[in-house]
């Protein structure tokens, strides 16, 4: 069986990369594979549950544009979604391939999630090489210390250096204004290592604070299309085979797409082979509510369909509105091919480049960003349930990857069995084919009607059909991986029963019940509940539609039994075991 003609792309013209891309290796069985998730700010969250942030310092963060990442808070990582979702992302495109049709994370998203600045200058300039002594005299200037050399990896600076001495300081109503500037620089630095982290963990790049010199001119820049740029270039290197870690904003990412309960990566990418029209949610937010329409002065709309570069030193990424109009309540056409050359961007690095002004490096995509209010995209506007213009889902099922998981050809030895989707549509086809092929005939003899509505109603029951049909064997999850985040043992988390499950309820968007810190960690948008991507993996058994349902309270033991109990039903009854036959061959 051809793979591609299963999976896709069928027509490799659009997703030219696929042989690189690591959607490529999971039908041969890397099923299980993580990516492991970088960040820079737990350090600065473990602080600051237990610290409330001076009123002069937040007026500051405001007066810079990253008070709404604050705000926001802390969300803990989901790895295996966040994998899932990577395993959809196409650098070709800087978009997200579903079976339902492209999208991505946008300017909209970024600007109404963190309130960060989208409109204004890029985020580059001089890459200035320093020496450590010249660092610890630029960081005595402009973040009120001096760190140890030990602090240092040559730009970078170690987050603890920060924090050690944001606990020295403490801000009053009588703190000069040059020392609130300065610790709020530093707040800054920490918020970058949520916003821009890089692979350390637990270093943040000393590159950006040169914008952060004039306070007064600091929401200047666009901060917002900076953290996309880094994001986007996190995305398409982690998409390649062989990648085993992600940075950037992916906050922005999991809140996109957030669920309810934890699960495997087995399940979510079967989740995500088997989405239907109606089960994705194109525009989440509430745009005519009161919090978001007391923030519309801030954002510029326009801009959210801007086909443009985004920057951030020697970063470029394109943006990519036109490919997922439907997110801005427009009608997608068959969009354009995308541009070979962009591709070219992604080899393009600060490492061992220190000294580039990428101010020039970079003109030409400058220019373009200069020019952005002139690329914004304009399309008729969804009407009488018309989505996509004509031939839109015929050419997207032919250049897309439609699937990801392993087929049902293959089995594993343990865990969630992924894969029914495909061969689903396999069969699906087969009997589209057929009907087709019969289409010529005469249609008034009475044995080709009833052959044709056979085939008609083994179609539909094979469309509509439950994502699961077997039993899986010996169910199971793993342990969240994240062990140092203060979510899971503050004690003034609200109580919510989160359970691992076989029906995993997704949110597109910042769900009610999702782990964030206390109250100052509250967006300053609302997020209503998207509900956008509801599945259910259910048995399709005749006798029986029950669902796994596992409750993941350790301390509740009145669960521990009905659990249990669960679990043995849904795994393959246990084999009748005989005496040994006497080996005559005439045992009865």
């Amino acid at each position: 069986m051809d793979r591609r003609a299963v999976y896709g792309p069928r027509d490799g013209t659009v997703l030219s990369q696929q042989l690189q891309h690591r959607s490529d290796d999971i039908p041969e069985g890397d099923i299980d594979v993580v990516l492991q998730a970088k960040r820079a700010d737990g350090v600065f969250w473990n602080y600051f549950k237990d610290h409330d942030m001076h009123v002069r310092v937040l007026d500051v963060l405001h007066q810079i544009g990253f008070y709404g990442v604050y705000r926001c808070g802390r969300l803990v990582y989901d790895c295996h979604l966040i994998t899932a979702l990577v395993e959809r992302w196409r650098p070709e495109t800087h978009t997200f391939h579903f079976r339902v049709g492209e999208a991505t994370i946008t300017l909209e998203d970024v600007q109404i999630i963190w309130a960060l600045p989208i409109d204004g200058l890029p985020v580059t300039g001089l890459d200035i090489e320093r020496s450590t002594e010249e660092w610890q005299i630029y960081c005595r200037e402009y973040l009120g210390f001096s760190p140890d050399e030990e602090a240092f990896k040559g730009s970078r600076l170690h987050t603890h250096a920060i924090m050690n001495f944001i606990r020295t300081v403490e801000i009053t109503h009588d703190t000069p204004r040059p020392t609130v500037v300065q610790y709020t620089r530093c707040i800054a630095m920490l918020l970058g290592g949520l916003m821009c982290p890089d692979s350390s963990g637990n270093m943040v790049p000393l590159l950006y604070l040169s914008k952060l010199e004039e306070i007064n001119t600091a929401r200047n820049y666009s901060w917002g299309s900076a953290v996309l740029a880094f994001l986007y270039r996190e995305l398409c290197h982690a998409s390649l085979k062989g990648k085993a870690a992600i940075g950037g904003a992916l906050q922005l990412l999991q809140a996109q797409l957030h669920r309810t309960v934890r699960t495997t990566v087995r399940v979510i990418r079967d989740i995500l082979d088997n989405m239907q029209e109606d089960q994705f949610i194109w525009q989440p937010y509430d745009m005519d509510s009161d919090r978001i329409m007391a923030y519309a002065a801030d954002f510029t709309p326009e801009l959210w369909r801007s086909t443009c570069p985004l920057i951030f030193y020697a970063i470029v990424e394109i943006h990519h509105p036109e490919r997922v109009l439907r997110q801005f309540g427009m009608r997608q056409n068959i969009p354009e091919m995308p541009d070979s050359r962009d591709m070219t961007l992604h080899q393009i690095s600060r490492k061992a480049r220190t000294g580039t002004d990428w101010g020039v490096q970079h003109i030409l995509h400058i220019r373009r960003w200069q020019r952005r209010r002139d690329t914004i995209v304009n399309r008729p506007p969804i009407s009488n349930e018309r989505h996509t213009e004509r031939g839109y889902s015929e050419w997207y099922n032919n250049i897309t990857r439609r699937f990801v998981s392993s087929s049902t050809s293959r089995r594993v030895e343990s865990g969630y069995q992924p894969g029914d989707g495909c061969m689903r549509d396999i069969v699906a086809e087969q009997i589209q084919a057929l009907r087709l092929s019969n289409q010529p005939r005469p249609t008034d003899v009475e044995g080709l009607s009833r052959l044709l509505d056979i085939y008609d109603a083994t179609l539909d029951n094979i469309c509509h059909c439950p994502s699961t049909a077997y039993t899986p064997q010996d169910y199971y999850v793993p342990q969240p991986s994240q062990q140092d985040d203060w979510f899971q043992s503050a004690p003034y988390m609200p109580s919510h029963a989160e359970s691992y499950s076989a029906h995993v309820d997704l949110d597109l968007g910042l769900g009610v019940n999702q782990p964030y810190a206390p109250e100052y960690n509250v967006s300053p948008i609302p997020f209503p509940s998207f509900s956008a991507y509801r599945d259910q993996v259910e048995s399709s058994s005749a006798t029986t539609s029950s669902r796994l349902h596992i409750n993941d309270d350790d301390d509740d033991n009145e669960q521990d039994e009905p659990t249990q109990n669960i679990v043995e039903e849904i795994r393959r009854p246990r084999r009748q075991r005989h005496r040994r036959n006497c080996g005559t061959g005439g045992h009865f």
